[in-house]
């Protein structure tokens, strides 16, 4: 797929999506939106945070802006967010339309391309060492989901809601980025009512199920300094099941080349 190192820099997550109803309008302010998205992922006196791993199917959309051209792919990811002393690891299985896996230890990202019989190994331990790299997070921001604020400057987009009333962020790095021009996350109404406890009462079905709105985010896009963007959205999310560690653990096959970029791309 020719976006795959697009989708490894940016690496974006997202939510469920939701119902179109015609939700009544709520005192909401910039900080609670980025409250929402960040609390979940904040440590603990233990060092650990309240969403500790993430399960769910991803539809991908990756828009090339020369050719103008859309790619579209669809997968399952395996997310376990770092703690005050592990990494970050993540696994994202393509499955359509062609098969994939992009596999990361918190310390080697490793991307499987089937059909090439090539494997791309990569050092990432300088980005993802949760001691190391704690000044950088703009360019990682998936291990900094907790610190967003420290390294963007965020405001509303314009607009600030899509139609189902939920709130985009629009992001800026602090910190020069090669990779990111803008970042924009799509939040969570229901999830930004449960953490301020002003739901309303209401007999319609919610979106998803409660124990999943911590994970405020509905769909992520990067924006690169080409132009070029990628968009994830994912739905069927479960956090904090159980996740074995060998998720993100890969073996290449035997019949497959071996390709390790050369250290500064």
């Amino acid at each position: 797929m020719k976006f795959t190192h697009l989708l490894i820099i940016s690496l974006v997550l997202a939510g469920s999506s939701a119902h179109a109803l015609q939700i009544p309008k709520s005192n909401v302010g910039l900080n609670d939106v980025i409250g929402v998205v960040e609390k979940p992922f904040q440590y603990d006196r233990s060092g650990r945070p309240q969403i500790e791993n993430v399960r769910a199917d991803f539809f991908q959309r990756s828009t090339l802006a020369e050719k103008k051209k859309e790619y579209r792919a669809e997968g399952e990811m395996f997310l376990q967010a770092a703690s005050s002393v592990e990494p970050l690891k993540f696994r994202f299985d393509y499955f359509r339309p062609t098969r994939q896996e992009v596999v990361c230890d918190g310390k080697t990202l490793w991307v499987y391309l089937p059909e090439n019989r090539q494997v791309i190994q990569s050092d990432v331990a300088e980005f993802f060492d949760p001691i190391r790299n704690s000044g950088s997070r703009g360019i990682n921001f998936l291990q900094g989901l907790g610190r967003i604020s420290k390294d963007f400057a965020i405001l509303f987009n314009n607009p600030m809601n899509d139609t189902y009333g939920n709130y985009i962020l629009e992001l800026t790095p602090l910190r020069s980025s090669a990779t990111i021009r803008k970042l924009y996350i799509t939040v969570s109404r229901e999830s930004l009512l449960d953490a301020k406890g002003t739901r309303p009462q209401t007999n319609m079905p919610q979106a998803r199920p409660p124990e999943s709105h911590l994970f405020a985010i509905l769909s992520t896009t990067v924006v690169d300094h080409d132009g070029n963007s990628t968009t994830m959205e994912f739905s069927n999310i479960r956090i904090n099941g159980m996740m074995s560690d060998m998720l993100f653990n890969f073996m290449p096959p035997a019949d497959a080349q071996v390709v390790r970029p050369p250290v500064g791309r």
